[in-house]
C-alpha cells in the first residue's frame, strides 16, 4: 500500500510498525547521547533476536525521510543509539558512517578489480548502488 504525505503528492513507503515503536522508544527514552540506549536493551525491548536484524530496523528509520529526528549510534562498550540533539552528535555519526561507507566501496572496488583480472562477468551498478556511488562521491 502508498500513501501520500498531506503537504505534498509525492507517494512514500508507509512506516513498518516496529520500526515505529523502536523510533518513539528512541524519543521517550534516549534524547542526547548522555541517554544512549544499548542495543542489548532494545533487543530485549522489541523481542528482536540479533542484532543484525536490529541494525535493519534503525537502517529503515534513518532511510524514511518522514522520521525527522536523526537516529545517532557509537559502537563499542560505549556505544548505543539515540537522538540527536546537538551538530556534533550527527557529524559524528556522519562521520562513522562515511568511514563504514568508504571501507565497504574500497573492499568493492578491489573484488571489482579480482574479478575484471579473473576474466569472470564484468559487474553493472544497479539504479540503487549508482546512487549510493553518486552520493558518496558528492564534493561540497
Amino acid at each position: 500500500m502508498i500513501i501520500f504525505k498531506k503537504h505534498d503528492k509525492s507517494p512514500i513507503e508507509p512506516r513498518n510498525e516496529l520500526d515505529n515503536k523502536i523510533y518513539e522508544y528512541l524519543r521517550k527514552n534516549a534524547v542526547g547521547r548522555s541517554k544512549r540506549v544499548k542495543s542489548g536493551i532494545l533487543m530485549k525491548e522489541f523481542n528482536i533476536n540479533d542484532n543484525k536484524a536490529l541494525r535493519r530496523h534503525i537502517e529503515n528509520i534513518r532511510d524514511n525521510m518522514d522520521y525527522e529526528l536523526i537516529v545517532c549510534s557509537e559502537a563499542g562498550q560505549q556505544g548505543g543509539y539515540w537522538i540527536a540533539t546537538t551538530e556534533a552528535e550527527v557529524m559524528e555519526t556522519l562521520k562513522h558512517l562515511y568511514k563504514r561507507s568508504m571501507k565497504m566501496l574500497y573492499t568493492y572496488s578491489k573484488l571489482r578489480k579480482k574479478s575484471r583480472l579473473n576474466r569472470q562477468q564484468r559487474l553493472q551498478l544497479d539504479k540503487e548502488t549508482k546512487e549510493i556511488y553518486k552520493s558518496i562521491m558528492e564534493v561540497e
